[in-house]
Parts: C-alpha cells; structure tokens; sequence
C-alpha cells in the first residue's frame, strides 16, 4: 500500500466462521488486509465458529451478535449499533443473511457495502418454490449493497438472469490462494505414516465438507469400479461433515473400507494434500472452489466435475480432466488414465500449477477487493446511500 492510499477499516460480515471455502476466503482477506496495514473486523451474525480463533490470530477482530435461528428484527439494530460504534470505512459481506442484517445500519451511517456471493445459490435451490425465494433474496441485497460479485462468471450471470440485480452493481472477483504455502512435499510420508496408508501406494484424494452436494460417494463407487492391476489403490478424504458415516458404510458395502482413509477437518490441508498422488472433485454443485486451487498449488493433476466456473478454468486436457456432473463412469475412465499415462498425468499437473499461479494469487485477489473498497468509498458520502 502505497503512502498515498490510507488504511481502512474492513468489515467483514459472515453468518458464522465455521469450516467451509467462504469462511476460509474471509480468513485469507482479514489476514491479507492487516498486513497491508488495514484495521479489519469480522461480524459474526449468529455464532463464532470454528475459524475465529484463526482469524484472530491475523490480528483482526471478531464480533459475534449470536443471533439464533430465524429473521429476528431485533438483531438488525444490534448490528446498526455495532457498526455505528466500531465506525468502518467499508463493509464486505459473504451472505445475503449477513447483507441483510447490517444493511441497515450501514445505510444509516453511508457505509458502501460490497456482498460476494460464492456459490449459486439458484441452482443450488431444489424446486421452483425454493429457486424463486432465492432470486428474491438476491433482488433485495442486490438493491442493499453498491456491488454485487460472485466469485465465478457463472454466478454473476446467473444474479443478472431476470433483472435479479442491476447489471451495473454485478462484477466477478475471481478467488485467490496463497500459493507458496502448499508447496510442502515434505510432510507426504509423515501424513501417510499417521494414516496408516504405505509409502508405495497409490492415493486419490480430495479436501471439502463431507456433505450430499460434494458427492464423495462418486469417488468410492468409482475407485471400487476400477481394476487394480497391482496398484495399492487408496483414498484419502479430509473432511468432516454430516455425511461421513453414509460414507463410511458405502466404502463397507463396497469391499473398499480398508482402502478408505477418513483424515477428518484439518486446518492445515496442504499437508494432506501432499500425501495424495491425485486429486478428484465431485461436487453437483461448486463456484470457484478453493480445494481445486490448492490442489493445483500442490502439483497434483486434477479430475473434476465440470459444474459452475469449473469450465471456465479447467481446460480438458491440458490443466485437468473433466467429467459430467455425477457420471461415475466417465469419472473412472479420468481417474484410470491419469493412473496409467503418467505423461498425461505430469503435463496436466505442471499446467495446474501454472494456471493457479499466474491467476490465482490471494494477493491478485486482495488487491481486486481493495480496488473496489476504495471505488465505493469514493462514490458514497456519509451521508448518502450505498446503493
């Protein structure tokens, strides 16, 4: 930051700081904005989470209105009052609930606010009644905050559909990691040790919450499909979630359970991603995951589904493998040809990390924000609104 741009106060606003690939971009930012000098606080409108003692540890704030279950009213002019005693430049909200409650207030005091949404939460809606509600949450945040980004151009377009939000308030952000954390091999046979996997077997890996929409059990059912010939054929997942004992039942029925690793949550998953050979990504349903990132980050070749920006970033063939959304088979014809063409298998690799590098730094991400913050804060006076 140059000495002609001064600091800011950044808040961010979150339902809650439990695992997941939001709150794990909002811990990045509030890391990233402290050491670009920036004073930055968290709003939690329900509960902590797992992740706010690590966001603390940026040396950000963390505020918790706890909020339970339901549209409370009462806790908008909690929010109106935090905002109004904590005083922010800028508001960055990652949940329409969290745009809603501190809109408000922000409104009331002239603070822009900037709303990220990570996923489509349209497609992600089942039934007409549920993808309606949805687009009208999106119509009224859209109409709360002065931008309006998703984090791939699938979600953007998908908020412009049908007027959801003014076309000029959508841009796209696209995510961003700290690439240099997950080139750390070293940590391979120490993670397989621990796991109880040897150090000359095979392992198929993936990161992300063990629950329906990321369809891990596409993974098992493929691995126990495909035909070893010799190879000690395992599978790692980290993880945690409501679906780990349905799948740990699954890898039983299938015969597989002893070559099912479940390794849990971890915090630091670029050790675990070191132990794997090759990653696979599953989900029905994704944005720009960070998972695929990291991956890529670690020099592993990937297999994934292609849904949401996933096309637009993986390239079949060069950077990763692509499979239709739940198409077991063509999952395992990927995931078997990237076992038998090594060739295949490092060019692919060599390419990811390439890709992920070059434009999908945290620091390329932090300073799209910021540019943004500063644009907003400078076309909302105090005492206008941020829409």
């Amino acid at each position: 930051m140059s000495n002609t741009t001064p600091p800011l106060h950044i808040v961010h606003g979150v339902l809650t700081l439990d695992v997941g690939g939001l709150e794990r971009i909002v811990t990045d930012l509030a890391r990233t904005g402290v050491t670009r000098g920036h004073r930055v606080s968290v709003i939690c409108v329900e509960q902590p989470g797992q992740l706010a003692a690590e966001v603390e540890a940026t040396g950000a704030n963390v505020i918790s209105l706890g909020k339970p279950p339901g549209r409370l009213r009462a806790f908008e002019k909690l929010a109106a009052d935090t905002l109004a005693r904590i005083k922010p430049d800028v508001i960055h909200t990652h949940a329409v609930g969290a745009a809603w409650y501190l809109g408000s207030g922000a409104k009331a005091l002239g603070v822009p606010i900037l709303h990220t949404e990570h996923i489509d939460n349209v497609q992600k809606a089942s039934g007409l009644l549920a993808k309606f509600k949805t687009r009208l949450h999106w119509f009224y945040t859209g109409r709360t905050v002065g931008l309006f980004c998703g984090v791939s151009d699938d979600i953007t377009k998908s908020a412009r559909r049908w007027g959801n939000v003014p076309a000029a308030k959508l841009e796209t952000v696209l995510n961003g990691i700290d690439t240099d954390r997950y080139l750390c091999r070293e940590f391979r046979d120490e993670v397989r040790e621990s796991l109880g996997i040897p150090k000359g077997a095979v392992v198929i890996g993936t990161v992300g919450r063990l629950n329906e929409v990321k369809r891990q059990d596409l993974l098992l059912q493929s691995v126990a499909a495909m035909r070893h010939d010799g190879i000690d054929l395992r599978v790692l997942l980290v993880g945690d979630g409501p679906e780990r004992e349905p799948l740990t039942r699954l890898a039983e029925r299938l015969g597989i359970q002893a070559r099912v690793h479940f390794a849990g949550y971890q915090s630091a998953p670029e050790r675990f991603l070191a132990a794997m050979d090759l990653f696979a990504l599953t989900s029905r349903m994704e944005g720009l995951p960070l998972a695929m990132l990291e991956a890529w980050a670690s020099g592993l070749p990937v297999v994934s589904s292609a849904v949401g920006g996933i096309p637009a970033v993986v390239i079949d063939g060069k950077n990763g493998l692509l499979f239709p959304s739940g198409g077991e088979s063509a999952l395992t014809a990927s995931l078997s040809k990237l076992l038998t063409d090594h060739d295949l298998a490092e060019r692919v690799a060599i390419a990811g990390q390439s890709t992920v590098r070059e434009n999908y730094s945290l620091t390329r991400m932090a300073e799209n924000y910021e540019q943004r913050y500063r644009r907003l804060i400078g076309g909302t006076s105090r005492d206008s609104s941020p829409a």
